[in-house]
């Protein structure tokens, strides 16, 4: 089946079109083909809550003192707005202050599905095309800004560098292990933290849906709420493993995170549909 035809593009079709500073793009944004990375861990809370100064949101909190952090990597091949690179560091958050939780390496998946409050504040994003870039920050209110970047899958491994296109100091790069199989360790701990009736429940839903937040002042002087539906034909999870992934950090505001990484999620025949702010 062409990747344009799965029921996600049908059910959240391509409707209309924006004008943008460097011409027109159509609406909303699809991505109908591509394979990334989502890593999940903690960061200093201190550093995230001063990265959320200006927002009207909360750091999502852990018992050891930690904020959870997203680091997506992602390679899309087929998009409506034309094959593309992203970086996104995601913050996660809820409007009022809430407990923190237990510390559990696989948190960011639980939140994911079983707290709807808890959203996902695209806080850091570069892309690779102008358009892309454009459409992100001029449309999506998103602190989009543009990097010279490779990804590539090589050698059993997701190699990746992001460089700042006008100045090309590093951003991030590193490599991750690609896995060809679902680890048992982590799919065993994701299940005893969820539950089995969870887990069915998910792998029952036709695609799943995350709110994200953009940050105020780029465009809109408020948190406004996307949706976003993603659907992959293969899904694997495993620990992260510092023995055999690597993770360079550049001079931004993301290093003094101190990102520790728990998890990643390895994604392929990548599909997604990102609405516009509401």
């Amino acid at each position: 089946m062409n990747a344009k035809d799965h029921p996600l593009f049908k059910q959240f079709p391509l409707h209309g079109t924006t004008t943008l500073s460097i011409g027109k793009a159509p609406t909303p944004y699809h991505i109908y083909n591509g394979y990334g990375l989502f890593i999940g861990g903690e960061g200093d809370l201190t550093v995230a809550r001063t990265l959320l100064k200006n927002e009207t949101v909360f750091p999502v909190q852990t018992t050891s003192g930690k904020a959870l952090v997203g680091i997506w990597i992602c390679n899309f091949t087929e998009a409506s707005l034309g094959p593309h690179h992203e970086l996104q560091f995601s913050l996660f958050v809820t409007r009022q202050e809430t407990a923190p939780l237990p510390s559990h390496p696989l948190n960011l998946l639980n939140l994911l599905l079983t707290r709807p409050d808890v959203q996902m504040m695209c806080h850091g994003l570069w892309n690779d095309t102008p358009t892309v870039v454009a459409y992100n920050r001029e449309l999506l209110s998103l602190n989009a800004q543009h990097t010279h970047s490779q990804i590539e899958r090589e050698r059993g491994a997701v190699t990746f560098s992001y460089l700042d296109q006008v100045t090309r100091t590093p951003i991030l790069s590193g490599a991750v292990q690609q896995p060809h199989q679902a680890s048992f360790r982590a799919n065993w701990a994701w299940m005893s933290l969820v539950g089995f009736r969870q887990v069915m429940k998910v792998a029952q839903q036709p695609w799943l849906k995350v709110e994200v937040l953009n940050p105020v002042g780029v465009v809109l002087d408020r948190n406004a709420v996307a949706e976003s539906y993603t659907k992959n034909d293969t899904v694997n999870i495993r620990f992260f493993d510092p023995r055999a992934d690597t993770l360079t950090f550049g001079d931004t505001p993301y290093r003094a995170l101190q990102f520790k990484p728990h998890f990643v999620q390895y994604m392929d025949g990548f599909k997604f549909v990102y609405l516009n702010p509401k």
